[in-house]
Parts: C-alpha cells; structure tokens; sequence
C-alpha cells in the first residue's frame, strides 16, 4: 500500500485537507505515510502492523498524535478513541492481508470474508467498490471503501464507521489516489 496523493480527515466538526506520500515496509512491518499540511507543515502517521493477529497494529508519529488529541479532548473521547483504534487496526489488518495474499497458497480469504488472526474481515464488491467491514470488540463496524476500481486500483479510499452515534461522519478518513502501488 504504498502511494501518493491527496486526503482529507474528519474529525468531530473539524476537517484537515493534506496531500501525502506512503509507504510500507515488509521487513519492518511498517506501513508510514507522510502528510503534508497547508500552513502547518509535514507530519508523520506510522502503522505498525506485525502484532495484528494478536494485539492489534500500534499508530505513532506526530500526525498520529494531532488525531489523538482531538479525539481525546472531546466529551464522547470513548467512542472518539475506540474509532481511532479500530481505523488502526482495520487498516493494519488490510496491509497485513495484502502481503499474505502475494504469497503462493495464502488461504487467508473465502468467497465473502478474509481472517487475521481470530478476527474476520467481509468483504463485498458492489457498483465499482470494495467494502471491507471489520467489527471490533463491542460489535462496531468500521468500513474500508475502495472505490473507482480500475484496473490500476482503486483511485479512493473512505474509511468511516457505519455506526456514528454522535452525528454523520464525526470520522471519517478519505485518500485520494494518485498513485497506488
């Protein structure tokens, strides 16, 4: 999953528009995206995704902390943070079933869902998209939207979680794809 291109993250009433550069790292089990802000600068996410199968991928970086933050300070900070936790580890698990799916005789997927570790992702192709539902402890879905398939890849991804208690789209995560790899 590495690439670049131009985001977008919602979070609560505030959105951030940046342009960033990914890439993921097999050997390190990494998965880092540098993001680019208008009038703040550059700033790292780091996805650590080795742990997935067992206790979930670990964000880091500055960019990851201003997510944090904002999430935090808000006064629904438990569902805020459990989002944030289930965007990290969606995503880890995605990168993660990626790299076992290049390898000869991965029987990691079935007809309509993938697993990692204990845990099963669904998936679904619909109208030129890609859904990857993936539920977290308390039975809350977080969806993975590839959409514009192309025979490149997709050219969007929207991650948000289907069940948004305190308004529509309080997180929500979007990457536009120049470039994917």
């Amino acid at each position: 999953m590495s690439g670049e291109g131009r985001g977008r993250i919602k979070i609560l009433s505030s959105t951030t528009l940046f342009s960033y550069e990914s890439v993921s790292s097999t050997e390190e089990k990494v998965w880092k995206m540098a993001v680019d802000i208008p009038l703040h600068g550059s700033e790292l996410l780091s996805l650590y995704w080795g742990d997935v199968e067992r206790s979930g991928a670990k964000l880091k970086g500055n960019f990851a902390r201003r997510i944090y933050t904002s999430l935090r300070n808000h006064q629904d900070s438990k569902d805020n943070l459990s989002h944030l936790k289930s965007f990290a580890n969606g995503l880890g698990e995605i990168i993660y079933l990626s790299e076992s799916l290049s390898q000869v005789g991965s029987k990691t997927c079935s007809k309509s869902k993938c697993r990692v570790g204990t845990r099963d992702l669904l998936w679904s192709i619909r109208n030129e998209h890609l859904f990857i539902d993936r539920a977290n402890d308390q039975g809350n879905i977080m969806r993975f939207d590839f959409s514009s398939l192309t025979s490149n890849g997709p050219k969007r991804l929207s991650i948000y979680p289907l069940d948004n208690k305190q308004s529509k789209d309080s997180f929500k995560v979007e990457l536009f794809f120049n470039r994917c790899e």
